[in-house]
């Protein structure tokens, strides 16, 4: 954790919050919590604070994070994993009802989750309220269907590879992608969604690369995780455990029922395109073994599968701490995805190729108010919104502000220190790089100001630079912090810094342009756009692989130096 999010906890606010969610946690019957005030960084900061604050409480179960859009989720996955969560994303999913070859990624991308929440692997799942409803393999069955190897398994290729065609790998020449294996004689190469390993020093890892399983007969001689593109063994394990391919597992008892439902349909049916279809379905069902398999058009029949009617909701079985980000915003969503859901039903019963008692792909919307209930709810909005008539445990208001991106104010930000440093503020500067940070903090010190580079905490009065963590500029009013960002404003594109190859940067208001060398001169200060403030000094011929070339020196803390060839003079600016 860092001090810029740690900030948070220095508000009175949040700790009676945190006093809040305690007694809650202890009550028989849970109240929603609504917080607004928010600023946008703030906001992050809370919610970081808040999964490390709430462990204690929530025991194995990860933390519930239910957001309007993905793109919101998607950037914060990306937020939490970048201060050292383990946080999952689980996706909504476009379900196949036809007899035709589609995508797994976002199938593979949601086993993942489940798994790491059966595995109590997770600090929090980052879903939207549709994706969390849908249905999905129930828990005891992607538990029985959990794969786990060691050295000391005995089994055979063929049966370890039949086993994988029940879980829904499909067998390939050379694996390249997630769901696949192969197999070569005493060889099965295995690329699995999601899984561990645990290597020779006895760490768990997750498994992110596929596994090489060498058989001795019926005995596993070596396992070892290998590189795609060589094909070489990159690390030996003791011990794999990882999930099956597909959401909609079909033993040969389930495929019986599926064929016995197809025929049902088929017989009923007065539409040929329909027939076309289901004829398709039936030589799809005969075309596989007695064992069962897979089939692309499963996902139409789930409930058949699967008569449990099982969803994200349903693996989080022990209480735990659901934050909602935008409460209005999400009840919209599950309105629209309703509505969205009732004409696909719609369109398959009209079309004849399917009965209308399986027609079932969603928990109803009911579900997810329970959910709520019955979990530890905060309803984070900038203004609370959404509860109206209903009981709270507690409404917390937090004095925040949203500061701005100071990428093109460099004079801007040493006069709002100074200001922040007046009342006594706590001020955290954030840089994009280190090399940034270094000449930030040299400026300040030369300033007269006291800073530090990555300090574990920053006391009032003082300035601390940080760089190794982007985040949205904010400040806490009675607390007295100020978290002053220099990074490009990324809150219509995530908290990503923009790559430097794409990036033109609008000349600083307190740089002046360079037209020409004659402009410098040795041991001016230069802006450079990525890099900072610099002293200028001179231009150097360097000599790689035998070509001589002109490059303009730039002086930066100690002995550091950037060496930029003189046709970028336009990269770099006169700091006035």
């Amino acid at each position: 954790m860092s001090f810029i999010t740690e900030a948070i906890r220095l508000d009175s606010e949040y700790r009676q919050l945190i006093d809040t969610i305690g007694k809650e946690f202890r009550a028989h019957k849970s109240y929603p919590i609504a917080i607004s005030g928010l600023s946008d960084g703030a906001s992050d900061s809370t919610l970081i604070s808040l999964i490390e604050d709430t462990k204690d409480k929530r025991g194995k179960m990860p933390a519930a994070i239910i957001c309007a859009d993905e793109k919101e989720c998607l950037r914060l996955q990306k937020l939490l994993t970048q201060f050292g969560f383990n946080a999952g994303f689980y996706l909504n999913r476009d379900l196949n009802f036809y007899n035709i070859t589609a995508s797994h990624e976002y199938e593979h991308e949601r086993l993942k989750v489940l798994f790491g929440v059966l595995n109590s692997e997770l600090d929090a799942v980052i879903t939207t309220p549709d994706a969390a409803l849908s249905y999905t393999i129930p828990p005891n069955e992607l538990k029985k269907s959990i794969i786990r190897l060691d050295t000391k398994t005995i089994t055979t290729p063929r049966e370890l590879c039949k086993f994988l065609t029940l879980c829904g790998y499909v067998n390939v020449e050379m694996v390249d992608g997630a769901g696949q294996f192969a197999h070569r004689g005493g060889i099965v190469d295995i690329f699995a969604p999601g899984g561990f390993y645990i290597n020779e020093d006895g760490e768990r890892v997750r498994a992110d690369l596929p596994v090489r399983i060498e058989f001795f007969g019926d005995e596993i001689d070596r396992m070892g995780l290998f590189s795609v593109e060589t094909q070489r063994m990159l690390e030996a394990v003791e011990c794999i455990e990882f999930s099956p391919a597909r959401e909609i597992l079909a033993s040969a008892e389930r495929i019986a029922k599926l064929r016995e439902a197809v025929s049902e349909q088929f017989k009923a049916c007065k539409d040929a395109d329909a027939l076309i279809e289901l004829t398709g379905e039936l030589n799809a069902i005969d075309g596989l073994n007695n064992e069962g398999g897979s089939l692309k058009f499963i996902d139409k029949y789930i409930t058949l599968v699967y008569p449990e009617r099982c969803s994200l909701f349903d693996y989080i079985t022990e209480r735990t701490c659901v934050i909602l980000k935008g409460t209005n915003a999400i009840a919209e969503r599950i309105r629209g995805a309703e509505w969205h859901q009732n004409q696909v039903i719609e369109e398959l019963i009209e079309g004849g190729t399917i009965a209308p008692k399986y027609t079932d792909y969603s928990k109803p919307s009911a579900q997810y108010d329970l959910f709520c209930d019955r979990n530890v709810t905060l309803h984070t909005d900038s203004i609370t919104q959404g509860l109206s008539g209903k009981n709270t445990s507690g409404i917390f208001h937090f004095r925040s502000k949203q500061t701005v991106s100071y990428d093109e104010k460099i004079e801007l930000l040493f006069e709002d220190i100074e200001q922040y440093l007046v009342g006594k503020f706590a001020v955290c500067v954030l840089c994009e790089n280190e090399v940034f940070a270094k000449n930030i903090s040299g400026t300040l010190n030369e300033k007269g100001i006291k800073s530090s580079i990555e300090p574990e905490t920053v006391p009032h009065g003082e300035v601390g630079v940080f760089y190794k963590e982007q985040f949205f500029g904010y400040e806490l009013p009675s607390a007295r912090i100020a978290v002053l960002s220099t990074n490009r404003d990324g809150r219509n594109g995530g908290i990503n810094s923009v790559s430097k190859s794409m990036r033109r940067r609008k000349k600083k208001s307190n740089t002046q342009a360079i037209f020409s060398y004659n402009d410098l001169e040795v041991g001016d200060l230069v802006v450079h756009e990525a890099y900072g403030i610099g002293r200028y000094a001179g231009i150097e011929n360097l000599v790689q692989d035998g070509v001589g070339h002109d490059y303009i020196t730039i002086q930066y803390a100690g002995s550091d130096k950037l060496f930029l060839p003189v046709e970028k003079l336009d990269m770099v600016s006169k700091y006035v």
